[in-house]
Formats: structure tokens, sequence, C-alpha cells
């Protein structure tokens, strides 16, 4: 039973490497340019090791997408003090998130690159779902508070999670400074957590 769990280990450690053997790529020569055997070479590992884990490079890449929105995820979810006002709350997301993003912008200017897939385009659709339903959750808590704090539907949560994406891709691709488009992204979110939208 003990060899089995080592296996699996192995596997997921060999998974892990050959996801940031594509990161590694994507920096050095961006999405579209990278291939296999770019992503074994930065992995140490086969293009048969590549294949018994991953489909293609798109399926690699989506896999990776979803490790880092995972990833992301958490950490804004753990930097929201639940118990702060709103506006605060909203600050301490927002600037988690952007501090993640710029954190390395040669692999998340890589989500606004015109060679993303259908498989990829999909897997940031249910991240986009998820970051809503965070957002459901931060202000269904608030509002059990304090009652000037209106419900937000899902919907509502997902414009603003997707369209804050989109500007956030369109300023990454600009060069734009991301202390603009935080300031903004915070002035969004506040209003459309007042009701008053």
């Amino acid at each position: 039973m003990g060899t089995r769990t080592e296996t699996d280990a192995a596997r997921e450690a060999q998974h892990a490497r050959l996801m940031d053997g594509l990161a590694a790529s994507i920096r050095e020569k961006g999405l579209a340019g990278t291939q296999v055997s770019d992503i074994v070479r930065h992995a140490h590992a086969s293009r048969r090791t590549f294949y018994n884990h991953f489909e293609d490079k798109e399926a690699c890449f989506v896999e990776l997408m979803r490790t880092l929105a995972d990833a992301f995820l958490e950490e804004v979810d753990r930097a929201i003090d639940r118990e702060a006002p709103i506006a605060m709350q909203v600050e301490q997301a927002v600037d988690t998130y952007l501090g993640l993003v710029t954190g390395d912008p040669a692999l998340m200017s890589t989500f606004a690159s015109p060679a993303l897939g259908e498989r990829t385009v999909l897997a940031q659709r249910e991240g986009f779902e998820r970051y809503a339903e965070l957002i459901v959750a931060v202000v269904e808590g608030d509002s059990a508070r304090d009652p000037r704090v209106e419900p937000i539907s899902v919907e509502r949560a997902y414009m603003l999670v997707s369209g804050l994406h989109q500007t956030l891709v369109r300023a990454l691709v600009r060069g734009e400074d991301l202390g603009r488009v935080s300031y903004e992204f915070k002035a969004v979110i506040r209003a459309a957590l007042s009701g008053s939208a």
C-alpha cells in the first residue's frame, strides 16, 4: 500500500514539473512559441512522459491555469478580513489579486494571448465562476452583519469578475500602470456592491 502512495506522489511531482516546464517556456518564448519539446526540456522529462500526463500542450496549459487560479483564489480568500467593512474587503481582495498577477507578468500576459484554445477559454470561465461565487459569499456574510449591504447576484458578480479580467488583460498588453487599474477596479466593485446599480 505504501508503494502505491509513493508511486502516486512521484506521478504528482512529475505532473507538477511538466506544468513548471510549460510556465518556464512561456516566460522564455511565449505560449504560441512553446512546443512540447520546450516543456520537456525545462521539466527534464521525456516526450513520452509528457504524453503520459497530457493530451497536448493546451491540456497542460489548462491544468497550469487551473492550478494557478486555485492558488490565487485561496490567497485572495485568505487576504479578506470577513469582519472588516466591505470597502476594506474590496481593497484587500483587489490588492492581493493584483499583487499575484504582477508578480509574474510574463506568465500572466499569456492569458491575453490569441493562441488560447477553446479548452482554455472554458477553463477561464470556470475560474470566473469561482471568483463570482467568492464575491457572493463575502457579500452574503456582510449583508447578514450590516443591513446596508445588499446581497449580490452571481450574475452581477460574474460580470464584475470577467469585466475586471478583460480590463486587466488590456492594461497588461498595453504595458499600462496597474495603479490606475487598481483604483478603477475598487471603484467599480464598491459601486456594484452599494446596491445603487
